[in-house]
């Protein structure tokens, strides 16, 4: 058989890629994929995630908490009979007397915040403060100086500490 006879049976050979060039495409691909994924680093896009939840948690909840001081003229704890908090978790027993009195809806006490938010008493002014877990947080928080008690004069490993 001669090459003419060939090409007239099975076609043109310029019809598609051949393997070496569809390997060399998989490769290109495959780097700018990891690239990509390492930019944007999506350990540290849930972690930011996380951190905005905690965030906006504990900004309702002291809102909640000082709609409750405004309509009652104590603290939730007060009326609890418990004790001022002092770097104290946030209790579940201060999301349920809010709940009871209208000040934050059912659905609050369902937050896995709870278990990271600290809550401080400092004077009359009421501090939530919970460890960042994302990197740009900590920056943040390393920048503001705020310790576990929401006062100034951390270096670093620092607290995100609503008010601000």
């Amino acid at each position: 058989m001669n090459y003419k006879l060939l090409a007239r049976r099975h076609g043109p050979a310029d019809g598609g890629f051949t393997l070496i060039e569809l390997l060399i495409v998989i490769t290109i691909i495959g780097i700018l994929a990891v690239a990509v994924l390492s930019a944007i680093n999506p350990i540290e896009q849930v972690r930011r995630a996380q951190d905005q939840g905690k965030e906006s948690d504990a900004a309702e909840l002291l809102n909640g908490l000082e709609r409750y001081y405004t309509a009652f003229f104590e603290h939730v704890w007060d009326a609890l009979g418990e004790a001022d908090p002092n770097q104290t978790l946030v209790q579940d027993s201060w999301i349920t007397e809010l709940i009871n009195k209208g000040e934050v809806k059912p659905q609050f006490a369902d937050r896995d915040s709870w278990d990271s938010i600290y809550a401080t008493l400092l004077g009359s002014v009421v501090r939530l403060c919970f460890d960042p877990a994302s990197s740009s947080f900590q920056k943040q928080a390393d920048a503001a100086g705020k310790n576990r008690d929401g006062s100034s004069g951390c270096t670093s490993d620092c607290y995100v500490c609503i008010p601000r």
